[in-house]
């Protein structure tokens, strides 16, 4: 029987072309055997059968896999893969012998000036590059043979402008200049060296050639690594070392050492060392005339000036010479030296007597940085250039004490400076100086700090002081005032002292500490609910229903008359409910009808009792059970009573609920420091009223039992009037908040964080003056209690509704008792009042030595302590808190 075989046919004679399969009508033979793989675009190892991991073990049968037909024994998808071992992953012809096409061969003739080849791929082709070039020759990133040194010292501004060189070609600096070189792995030519790993021409330069003889510019590198200007010199094909200029005034780095105008500044940076080149590059002194003599650069160290040439000058300072001091020529070598050392002070001098050492200012200028309300942060910090803020000045200093030129001292001129300053160890602060540092007068010169609104500073002090005291530290002449408290019950202070040391100093000063924050008040309690619900009226006498014999059906549900529900309210989880009202059922002759249901008992306030409930009467009146004339006399009042009849009675009221208890107030006004932070003596809240019981309801309304009289008395039993519902108890009323204490004003906090220490700092000549205390917080009035809710009428008919005897003779039903009022809630304890504290020690269990000398060397000026808050009020009204109080020292 005939079978489909599958033979291959050629498409293309061209090398690469894809195989076709072809289905034919054959008998039954062979498959295709395979053999070693071809470059002839025909899949001769026949290893396509497994592409795509499928195996087919049948017979020559057609099918198709993996778009294949051809099908043999044991094989199957021969699945388009030809020529696969001279082929890449992308189908790419990347052989040496086959490169881009079958039999297309790579050889060193394919490429110029190579000896050694083989087949790459270049920009997405399969090309013959070069793996080797004859001598002179290099492959390039093209697979080309280009020249080596083609391209030798050409200018270039980048390595792509040096040639096509596959690697070692590179745009380099040779004598300054950016020039086109080569690796020295590739050889260097005739006249080149290898110099820095690179080939460059024997005389160092790609412009200098025998016979040349020039200069040009080069470029050097500065110890910071930042590119200078230099020269070079071309002799006869030899170029010389790139040397830097020499170093002139002009703010520039001539001579390329990291250092700019060195020669004509002095360590301080300040252009003093010549005379031509004065303050600044270009001020000639020798240029000035003036009568006055001859000028020199001097006056300030840091902003040097011309000034007066004075005779006593030329040798050194001494005692007893007379100099330029004040830096005025008009008024020429006016100062005479008496001390080379300067001191700050004395108080209330001027000029000479303040100037001893006449450098232009108080104290040793060059040791010392200024400050003025008109200064500069970016200027030097001398007397004519001062800086703007003291802190700035303050941290300067403290740099500068680890350095050979320490300036520990800070002085200030005359205004009002916002800031807080922090003053480290080792550093001087004198104020109260005129503008020009040639008077003292704290007083009439008056320096003021004031800490700003969002300074860090604990308690908003004007200045903090953390540790310092090692060393001398000093502050002076000043006034401090620190910010007022922003939070209810913070603490304000002055000055902050943390751990100060033995030689820290605070004289001949003022510090004032700002307003403290208030106590703020408790909340009032809120008054207790009265009721969620109200109580229900009882229902309404009405005509009993009764059997064929005339007589009420006890067991049926309409024969209840239903007493009102009583009011309901939960207070705190405690129901105070009243009582439900009695609820009557058919009558009998002198039965008493069911009294009403017991309020809710409360804690201690037991609920109110449920009234009693009435008598039945009984009617018609006869011949012979009364004083009937006739037979039977069935009128509106013709009713028959026990002797000693009972109506129904009202439910008992419930019972009052107890009022709360009233908090404690805050009773020391002093109160304790947790680190930085005041803390206040807590008052407390009062105490919650307690609830009212529950009214208890009224009693059920007697009912009137009917005989039935055939024609002259046909008359139900008449049911009495249900009980009223008795009222709920009304809720306690909630206790009032306790108020906080108003905060103190600590004019010097002086803080230890390790107990006690053996010396303290020196406090003395100070106006220590802090504001007053805080207010104490009111306390929050107690809550009124709830009140009780009244209880619901009975049930009852109105008159005009009696018109039948079994309407007339039923009573109505009793009302339902008053549900108890609640307790009133306590009132909230108060705040004290802020204490006035001069210097408070906080951080030690007793008095360190040495404090009391602050007591007598200082001027308390304190201020009154706050006012005492006010106890919360209503029925149980707490106690006013405790007035604050004022203290020179505090220790606790």
């Amino acid at each position: 029987m005939p079978v489909l075989v599958a033979l291959f046919a050629i498409a293309s004679a061209s090398c690469g072309a894809r195989s076709t399969l072809e289905i034919h009508q054959w008998d039954s033979g062979p498959g295709p055997v395979p053999s070693p793989e071809r470059c002839n675009g025909i899949d001769d190892d026949l290893d396509g059968l497994v592409a795509s991991g499928v195996l087919d073990g049948g017979v020559l049968d057609g099918s198709r896999r993996d778009g294949a037909v051809c099908d043999g024994d044991g094989g199957c998808d021969v699945d388009q893969r030809v020529d696969e071992d001279f082929r890449d992953d992308l189908g790419r012809y990347v052989h040496p012998e086959h490169c881009g096409a079958c039999g297309r061969a790579c050889t060193v003739e394919s490429v110029e000036h190579s000896v050694e080849v083989t087949c790459g791929v270049v920009e997405e082709s399969p090309v013959c590059v070069a793996l080797a070039c004859e001598p002179g020759f290099a492959p390039s990133s093209t697979g080309r043979c280009v020249p080596i040194w083609d391209r030798l010292c050409l200018s270039c501004a980048d390595d792509g402008d040096c040639g096509d060189l596959a690697m070692g070609a590179s745009c380099s600096f040779l004598a300054g200049e950016r020039r086109c070189t080569v690796d020295c792995a590739l050889g260097c030519p005739d006249g080149y060296a290898c110099l820095e790993g690179v080939c460059a021409p024997e005389g160092g330069s790609c412009s200098c050639d025998p016979g040349d003889d020039f200069d040009l510019a080069c470029a050097l590198i500065d110890p910071e690594g930042r590119r200078c200007a230099g020269s070079a010199s071309c002799d006869d094909g030899t170029l010389s070392e790139c040397v830097a200029p020499d170093e002139v005034c002009d703010e520039v780095d001539n001579d390329c050492d990291g250092t700019i105008d060195e020669g004509y500044r002095d360590a301080r940076g300040a252009y003093i060392l010549d005379i031509h080149h004065c303050g600044e590059c270009g001020v000639d002194c020798t240029l000035s005339t003036v009568p006055e003599g001859d000028l020199v650069c001097g006056g300030d160290p840091f902003v040097p000036t011309c000034v007066l040439s004075c005779p006593d000058a030329e040798d050194g300072i001494q005692p007893g010479d007379e100099i330029d001091g004040d830096r005025d020529i008009a008024t020429g070598c006016e100062c005479t030296v008496t001390s080379l050392s300067d001191v700050p002070g004395p108080v209330r001098a001027t000029g000479e007597m303040l100037d001893v050492n006449c450098d232009g200012a108080d104290g040793i200028v060059v040791q010392s940085f200024y400050v003025a309300a008109d200064g500069n942060d970016a200027w030097p910090g001398s007397p004519t250039r001062p800086l703007r803020h003291i802190d700035v000045a303050l941290e300067r200093a403290a740099m500068s004490l680890e350095t050979a030129s320490p300036r520990p001292h800070v002085f200030v001129a005359v205004g009002l400076y916002t800031e807080t300053l922090h003053v480290p160890d080792g550093v001087q602060l004198h104020g109260g100086y005129r503008r020009d540092f040639l008077s003292l007068d704290p007083d009439g010169f008056r320096v003021e700090v004031r800490a700003p609104s969002d300074t860090t500073a604990p308690g908003g002090a004007a200045m903090e002081v953390r540790g310092a005291g090692a060393r001398e530290t000093v502050i002076e002449w000043i006034s401090l005032r620190g910010v007022d408290a922003d939070g209810p019950s913070e603490a304000a202070f002055g000055a902050y002292l943390l751990d100060p040391g033995p030689r820290f100093v605070m004289r001949d000063m003022t510090v004032r500490a700002g307003v403290p924050g208030s106590g703020v008040g408790g909340a009032n309690g809120v008054a207790g609910v009265g009721s969620m619900s109200m109580p229900e009226v009882g229902e309404v006498p009405r005509g009993a229903v009764e059997d064929g014999a005339h007589r009420c059906l006890p067991g049926d549900a309409r024969n209840v008359v239903r007493g009102g529900r009583g009011g309901r309210n939960v207070c705190d989880g405690v129901e105070t409910h009243g009582g439900d009202g009695g609820s009557p059922r058919c009558p009998m002759m002198s039965t008493f009808q069911p009294a009403g249901v017991v309020g809710r008992s409360a804690g201690a306030a037991s609920g109110g009792g449920g009234g009693n409930g009435g008598q039945d009467s009984r009617g018609p009146i006869t011949r012979e059970t009364g004083t009937c004339p006739t037979a039977v006399c069935c009128g509106l009042a013709d009713f028959s009573v026990p002797t000693d009849f009972t109506g129904p009675e009202p439910g008992r009221p419930g019972n009052d609920g107890v009022n709360g208890t009233a908090g404690n107030s805050c009773a020391e006004p002093f109160g304790r420091f947790d680190d930085d932070r005041w803390v206040g003596v807590d008052a407390t809240a009062g105490s919650v009223g307690r609830p009212g019981s529950g009214g208890g309801g009224g009693g059920a309304g007697g009912g009137a039992e009917m005989q039935w009289f055939d024609r002259s008395c046909e008359f139900v039993d008449g049911l009495g009037g249900g009980g009223g519902g008795g009222g709920a108890g009304g809720c306690g009323g909630q206790p009032g908040r306790a108020g906080t204490s108003g905060a103190p004003s600590v004019a010097i906090l002086v803080r230890y964080t390790a107990g006690a220490p053996t010396s303290v700092p020196t406090i003395s000549g100070v106006t220590i003056a802090p504001a007053d205390g805080g207010r104490g917080g009111d306390g929050g009035a107690g809550g009124d209690g709830g009140q009780g809710a009244n209880g619901a009428f009975g049930g009852a008919l109105d008159r005009a509704s009696r018109t039948t005897p079994t309407l007339a003779g039923p009573f109505a039903g009793a009302r339902g008792g008053q549900g108890g009022n609640g307790g009133a809630g306590g009132g909230g304890g108060a705040g004290c009042g802020g204490a006035s504290v001069g210097v408070w020690i906080t951080g030690v269990s007793s008095e360190p030595s040495g404090v009391g000398a602050w007591r007598s060397g200082n001027t308390f000026e304190l201020g009154r302590g706050g006012l005492a808050g006010r106890g919360g009020g209503g029925a149980a009204a707490a106690r006013d808190g405790a007035a604050g109080g004022s203290s020179d020292v505090v220790v606790r």
